[in-house]
């Protein structure tokens, strides 16, 4: 017992070296900087801030010297993302259809990822946008108008990956990424139990009437993406030790930050910083991470005047969205679950085989 507290306690203290090329949060920063910088100088913060959003799709670039193949990649990934906010978008109108909308939108995205075998970050970012997006209010005379400044967003990343390729060092050779075959039965239960712990996240959020109920199944999400059982509590605990810490920045930030452009330079700077961490400490990341998806979120809006307020509200909803996912976690990778349902879909297969056989 004393030698795994011993090793727990000297994890959370290891940074571990990061697989991903140095160059990544560079582009990540520019492709959330630019729609910022541009949207202060036209006057125009809040739009622009959605714009920023849409360009973590940067984060998807794949590791290849083949032109072509790098930006059907990046428009693929672009094209999901674009239809992921529109989902939201369009199924915020109705408080309990969005929960059972998002749900099912959730499964899916998850299913296909899995399918193609996406490199990490996988279906988050997805599934990230249509939660984001359902949790605002409703205006459909705004619909479009967002749609086309996601979508600037999307072409601005990228144009900056194509720039990257072109520039990128011919001498610098292209990792083989291997990829593993996954069992469609596993996929298909994985799924499902993700659709479920995502409806449930939106539906706790809509009946307790959070401002931005967002936060929850993003939180949630984040804690899910764990390799095991014991990864996801891992994470989960890392989650809300990050968030602490995280929030006492955010608040520093609100309260004696007011000038929009430092603003706007603190989540170019944030950025760096957590695409420089996510892979070597998450808990660490999890500091960064937090003020800066409250500084994308609310900057601008109503809550972002009173800082204490926001801060005990965007808490209480990452602490429900951990647990959800904890919880969502074990039903994830319990093996008897697994086994059992892997074995009622093959059984369901084999019937409806014989069904229509006759």
């Amino acid at each position: 017992m004393k030698i795994n507290i011993k090793k727990e306690i000297g994890s959370f203290f290891e940074l571990k070296p990061s697989p991903r090329s140095w160059h990544i949060p560079f582009l990540a920063g520019l492709s959330v900087g630019i729609p910022l910088i541009f949207g202060y100088y036209s006057g125009d913060v809040k739009a622009s801030l959605t714009a920023s959003l849409a360009g973590l799709v940067i984060l998807y670039i794949p590791n290849t010297k083949d032109i072509f193949e790098m930006m059907m990649k990046m428009f693929v990934c672009s094209f999901g993302m674009i239809i992921s906010y529109i989902f939201g978008l369009v199924f915020s109108f109705n408080m309990w259809i969005a929960p059972l909308a998002f749900g099912v939108f959730s499964a899916i995205a998850y299913y296909i990822v899995r399918y193609f075998n996406l490199k990490p970050p996988g279906g988050f970012f997805f599934i990230m946008m249509a939660s984001m997006a359902i949790g605002l209010p409703h205006n459909p005379e705004a619909i479009p108008q967002k749609i086309g400044v996601f979508t600037i967003g999307t072409l601005n990343a990228c144009l900056i990956c194509l720039i990257y390729t072109l520039l990128k060092s011919k001498k610098e050779p292209s990792k083989n990424v291997t990829t593993l075959q996954i069992n469609p039965y596993i996929n298909l239960v994985e799924s499902q139990i993700i659709g479920i712990c995502m409806s449930a996240s939106v539906l706790i959020g809509q009946i307790f009437k959070l401002d931005y109920p967002y936060w929850i199944p993003v939180s949630s999400l984040a804690v899910l993406q764990g390799v095991n059982q014991y990864h996801i509590w891992k994470r989960g605990f890392h989650r809300i030790i990050g968030t602490l810490i995280g929030l006492v920045m955010a608040w520093f930030i609100f309260s004696y930050i007011n000038d929009t452009l430092w603003i706007c330079i603190a989540i170019i700077c944030l950025q760096i910083i957590v695409e420089m961490l996510i892979t070597r400490h998450y808990a660490l990341a999890v500091i960064f991470l937090t003020p800066m998806g409250i500084l994308l979120a609310e900057t601008g809006s109503s809550t972002s005047l009173n800082p204490d307020y926001l801060l005990k509200m965007r808490l209480l909803e990452i602490l429900i969205g951990s647990a959800i996912g904890c919880v969502g976690g074990w039903f994830l990778y319990n093996e008897r679950i697994r086994f059992n349902s892997i074995k009622h879909l093959r059984r369901s297969k084999v019937v409806l085989r014989k069904s229509f056989r006759k």
